[in-house]
This record gives C-alpha cells, structure tokens and sequence, in this order.
C-alpha cells in the first residue's frame, strides 16, 4: 500500500511539472504547428497594422510617415522557432534577447545602414498604416517622419507570425507596442533680468555761430582809355641812285718771286748786261763825235 501511494504521488507530481512547463512555454507547445507554406507551396505571408493614438487627447495621430525593415527570418528546428538574421542586418553581431527590450530595436537602428532597404508608408487620418504580403520574420518599424506637433515615437520590434492565447497570429496588431504618446512642454525659460538703463550723454554743446562775412564792396567801374594817337604817315623812302660804274680792277702785280733763285736761273742777267753795256757804249761815242764836230 505504501509503494502504490508513493508511486501515485510521484505521478501527480510529475503531472504538475508538466502542466507548469507547458503554460510557461506556450510558444514551444506551438511551435510545431506555424506554416512556413500555405497550401499552394508558396511562402505563408502576413500583415502588420500599426495605430497611433494621443489617449491624452483623445484623438489619432495623422500625418507623418512609418518605415519598415525585415531584419530576420524566421527557422524552426526539431520544433523550436528562432530568428537568424538576413538582408542588411546578417552579420550585425548584435544578441536577439528580448524582443520588447526597447535597447535591442535602438541597436538595431543606430546599426541601419543608410543604404538599407525598407517599406515606408504614410500614417492615414485615424493614425493607421498597414504593412501587407509581408515574408514571415522579425521587423523593425522605425518612425522617419513624425506627426504635426508630436516627436517621433521610438523604434520597436515586430514577430510575424505572433503567438497569441496558444496561436500563431499572421495579421499582427502592433498598436499595443506603440502606446500613446503626448509631446512635454518645454519649460518655461525663466525671465531675463531688466538691463539697467543706459545713462544719456551730455547734450553737446552748439558750436559758435560763426560771424557774418564781410561782403565785398561794388567793384570800381574802369574809366574809358585814352584814345590812342594815330601814327604818322612814314617818309617816302628815297630812291636808290644809280650805283657807281665799279672800277675795273687792274693786273695783279707779278708777284715777286721768293725764295731763292736756283742754281740754272743764274745765266739770264749775262746778255741784258752786255745788250745795256752794248747800249751805253753807242750813246757814249755818238755824244763824243758831236763835240768834236763842233
């Protein structure tokens, strides 16, 4: 008897384990029966809604624009599901812990390359945007244009599919992640402090009225010229005579030899000499004979 109510003890103890485990685990008692495929073979798809709510205002957040980026894809092995990274982000490095850790999804955005490629669409007027036909994976929805009036919320992650009261939901409603969100007042700055007034400056003093000037007296008005006296008549000029008959001028005296004479220039005075003595000689004797004549 004892070992039998040992042994159902045992076994009701054990069943409480299990029953522990499994509603703790509500994703691994799942995770067997999420559709990688639909029924045509084709990759199963979702859609992933997001709604921004002021619940402060009451009213809806329009405008402004939602971005999403597929940053792993979703793998299930002997039953289990994890991510591994794909696309921009594989090989980040970055851990997958806690997918509602807000750090995680800042990570992953300080790490977005500016070359990655998202799906951006524009918040409606009730403060919705749908994202459709979305490959299963885990998505990171970054806001890159807040609303009017509103900073831009803080970035999250999505799982698609999610597991919800033991199911794999395919339609996500990511609203609960967003929260409401009401932009602080800045504070008030506080009021500068009068600036004392400037003190005026003495009022210069006006210079000097400068004396009157001396205005010039009329000027003198000059008399009338003496009337200038005519000049004479001139003088006839005389008539040039007749000029002088020029005198001829006469022979130029033979100019005197000068120098002396050369040696063949000796023998000329020997005839004149003896043609005057010859002359003498007959003047002589003819005046002779007439005094003995008489």
């Amino acid at each position: 008897m004892k070992r039998t109510d040992l042994k159902k003890h045992a076994a009701a103890l054990l069943l409480v384990l299990c029953l522990l485990v499994t509603s703790a685990l509500p994703a691994l008692a799942t995770s067997a029966n999420i559709k990688l495929v639909d029924s045509s073979g084709n990759p199963t798809t979702g859609t992933i809604c997001v709604t921004l709510y002021d619940s402060a205002n009451d009213k809806a957040l329009s405008g402004g624009k939602l971005t999403l980026y597929r940053v792993a894809e979703v793998k299930r092995q002997n039953g289990n599901l994890s991510y591994e990274y794909c696309g921009d982000f594989y090989g980040c490095g970055i851990a997958l812990g806690d997918l509602t850790d807000s750090t995680l999804a800042a990570q992953l955005q300080e790490y977005l390359p500016q070359s990655a490629e998202g799906t951006t669409k524009t918040i409606d007027a009730d403060g919705n945007v749908t994202f459709r036909g979305l490959e299963l994976g885990l998505y990171l929805i970054v806001q890159t244009e807040a609303s009017k009036g509103y900073e831009p919320i803080n970035p999250f992650l999505v799982s698609l599919p999610m597991a919800e009261d033991g199911k794999w939901n395919y339609a996500v409603d990511a609203s609960p992640k967003v929260g409401a969100y009401t932009p602080t007042k800045p504070d008030t700055p506080p009021t500068p402090p009068t600036p004392p007034t400037p003190d005026y400056p003495d009022t210069p003093t006006p210079p000097d009225n400068p004396d009157n000037p001396v205005f010039p007296g009329n000027p003198v008005s000059p008399g009338n010229p003496d009337n200038p006296v005519a000049p004479g008549h001139p003088d006839h000029p005389a008539a040039p005579g007749n000029p002088d008959s020029p005198v001829l001028p006469g022979h130029p005296d033979n100019p005197a030899m000068s120098g002396l004479p050369q040696t063949g220039q000796l023998n000329w005075p020997v005839p004149v000499l003896a043609v005057s003595g010859v002359v003498l000689f007959a003047f002589g004797w003819a005046l002779d004979r007439k005094y003995r004549t008489v």
